[in-house]
C-alpha cells in the first residue's frame, strides 16, 4: 500500500487541494467511512482564494475540483492559514468555529463530523 504523501511546510491550499488530497485520504491506513457519500466544499477567501469540492463515493475521495457547480452537501468557508492550521492539527475544526474562524452551510451532522474526517485529510 502507498504511503500518504508528507504536508510540506511550505505548502499552500491550492497545492494541498491539486496534488495531495486525494491521494492522502485514499492512501489512508484509518477506516474508510463506508456508506459516506458527499461532497464538501471548501471555499478559501484568501491567498489565491477558490472554491474547491471534493466529492466522496463510499468514505473514499472520487474527483476535487476547482470551482465545480456541484451542489454542496457542506460548505466551509474559511481562510489559507485557517486551513492549513487545521490540516496540521495545530487547531481543529470546532475550535476553528468556535473562534468564528470558520462559516458552515448545509448538512450540520456532517460538518459536525468534520473533527473525525479531518484524520483522512
Amino acid at each position: 500500500m502507498n504511503e500518504r504523501p508528507e504536508i510540506p511546510g511550505n505548502i499552500t491550499h491550492n497545492e494541498y487541494f491539486n496534488r495531495l488530497l486525494k491521494d492522502r485520504v485514499n492512501n489512508s491506513p484509518i477506516p474508510k467511512i463506508s456508506g459516506l457519500n458527499a461532497v464538501i466544499q471548501f471555499e478559501i477567501t484568501d491567498n489565491g482564494n477558490g472554491i474547491w469540492n471534493i466529492v466522496i463515493e463510499d468514505g473514499f475521495v472520487k474527483e476535487v475540483m476547482k470551482e465545480a457547480l456541484v451542489k454542496p452537501t457542506c460548505t466551509f468557508t474559511l481562510g489559507s492559514m485557517t486551513f492549513l492550521s487545521i490540516l496540521r492539527r495545530e487547531i481543529t475544526p470546532q475550535m476553528a468555529f468556535f473562534k468564528g474562524k470558520v462559516e458552515i452551510k448545509g448538512d450540520m451532522l456532517l460538518a459536525l463530523r468534520m473533527n473525525i474526517l479531518v484524520n483522512y485529510l
